[in-house]
């Protein structure tokens, strides 16, 4: 069979470069290219952000970044496929997925068209969530979860595709029950083929997800997370089931991939990459002893009591020099409306070490939470204020956001003044959003004025943002704002 795998464009919302246009990678898709590739597929691949990450097309309240679908409407990758897997790589492309699933029944409508869930990022979606949406666009099945499982069983019925056929992690317009998600601990998951992938062009921008170096590849370790956070989809599109790679399996992994590409720079997707404390700490032995040379970098976050603070200098060690990790909330009573436990005093000795071993860390922060009121907020300022006297490097705040398949979409707590606007982690449409937003401000100006006390590290930090050698996601982000301004000028003087 032969398989044309999409990847679609990336959205940047207008006005804010906080909560969106991150250049995520399609790190799924590149795995169920190898899969495919293994079985003995044709596989091709059509990466319209990857393809053209310097072109911005305005969509009303956001722009979006990489190639228009109708673009290839002669290529061979779409008139000569048999399906077309699209990848629901985030949220906030759900209109372009809808675009790309029209375009394609246009040129191709006697190929099958599936769209393929991404349940491995906050910035996901349940797919089985908007049935309606996707399948009126043009799809036929909808893959919910990982499709490695029962490839077999979804390639026939994307072939001939029998309401009665569908497997049970397939959703059709007349198959709306919900998903069976194959979930399988201790599978083994092929390299992912991004030879296929234009990697110089991910190499090429002046940012990326994580400290953005030269030439580096995102890798997942794990999949899953088992926490029940009421504003995550993963809750959903994992069943509360995280899963790891064995020890040997990621390094293997690690070493392939840094002999093929000449890579030694890794950021390590994982929802939550260290939910088995010595399986990191044994991934960090055989890195050392196998003498990879590497540096890897948590820049998805992870759960800040899973990090022992005694291995921080077994993690420098193996090359750490990066971890994220979401306190969410300084607040007690908010962070039990979520479901997330938090070891407050252990995340501010994980920060100390991990200053004295020269690995930078971050903290994510949440806005807008319906059940947050002045005093919570209060008290996450006052709990920012202590992690950067602890010597935290970065702070991230987002305005909570209702994804399709969280909790709180599921309970409509969040209302929209624009059911329209962009869904991100800073949405422009949503109701009270110029509160939102001067709370996130209060974080933002109240981490920058504690870190100018500490002394000069944040002159360094606005050094190393000018000469593009980034420590922190921070770092990242005076590029990505004068790269983005410029392709927009670019594509102004040229219209």
């Amino acid at each position: 069979m032969r398989v044309t795998l999409i990847s679609p464009r990336l959205a940047v919302q207008k006005g804010d470069f906080l909560g969106s246009g991150v250049p995520y990678w399609p790190v799924e898709l590149a795995t169920l290219a190898a899969k495919l590739r293994e079985d003995g597929e044709d596989v091709a691949i059509l990466d319209l952000f990857g393809s053209a990450p310097q072109r911005l097309s305005d969509a009303g309240d956001h722009f979006l970044q990489g190639a228009p679908i109708r673009e290839h409407t002669r290529s061979e990758a779409l008139l000569g496929a048999d399906a077309f897997v699209v990848y629901a790589i985030s949220y906030m492309s759900h209109r372009e997925i809808q675009e790309i699933l029209r375009t394609l029944k246009e040129t191709r409508p006697q190929a099958a068209a599936a769209v393929l869930e991404n349940s491995q990022a906050v910035t996901g979606y349940s797919l089985q969530r908007l049935i309606e949406p996707l399948t009126a666009a043009g799809a036929d099945a909808l893959i919910c979860g990982e499709p490695y499982f029962n490839w077999n069983d979804i390639k026939a019925f994307l072939l001939n595709p029998q309401p009665h056929a569908a497997p049970p992690n397939v959703l059709t317009a007349s198959v709306s029950r919900a998903p069976q998600r194959q979930i399988e601990k201790g599978a083994r998951y092929p390299v992912p083929a991004w030879d296929l992938f234009p990697l110089e062009n991910y190499w090429s921008l002046p940012y990326a997800h994580g400290p953005k170096t030269a030439k580096f590849l995102p890798i997942l370790t794990s999949r899953g997370c088992p926490y029940p956070c009421d504003f995550c989809v993963v809750p959903e599109t994992n069943n509360r089931r995280w899963r790891g790679n064995a020890p040997s399996d990621v390094v293997d992994e690690i070493m392939t991939l840094r002999d093929r590409f000449g890579v030694h720079d890794f950021q390590v997707e994982d929802l939550n990459p260290s939910v088995s404390h010595e399986r990191w700490e044994e991934i960090c032995r055989l890195l050392i002893a196998r003498k990879a040379d590497i540096r890897f970098y948590f820049v998805s976050g992870t759960k800040a009591e899973t990090v022992h603070v005694d291995k921080i200098p077994l993690y420098a060690a193996a090359g750490c020099r990066y971890i994220s990790i979401s306190p969410e909330s300084g607040s007690r009573r908010i962070m039990k409306v979520i479901g997330k436990p938090f070891d407050y005093d252990h995340a501010l000795a994980l920060v100390a070490a991990c200053r004295r071993h020269a690995i930078r860390t971050q903290a994510c922060f949440l806005v807008g939470h319906p059940s947050e009121t002045d005093v919570d907020h209060a008290a996450t300022r006052q709990y920012l204020r202590s992690l950067v006297r602890a010597g935290l490097d970065e702070v991230a705040v987002f305005i909570v956001s209702s994804f399709a398949g969280s909790a709180l979409y599921a309970q409509n707590r969040i209302a929209m003044d624009d059911p329209a606007a962009l869904p991100s982690f800073s949405p422009a449409g949503r109701e009270g959003h110029e509160v939102l937003e001067r709370r996130r401000g209060e974080l933002i100006r109240s981490f920058f004025w504690e870190r100018l006390k500490r002394g000069p590290d944040l002159w360094l930090q606005g050094l190393r943002a000018i000469f593009g050698t980034p420590q922190t996601k921070m770092e990242n982000l005076p590029r990505r704002v004068a790269y983005v301004l410029w392709i927009m000028l670019r594509a102004r003087f040229a219209g």
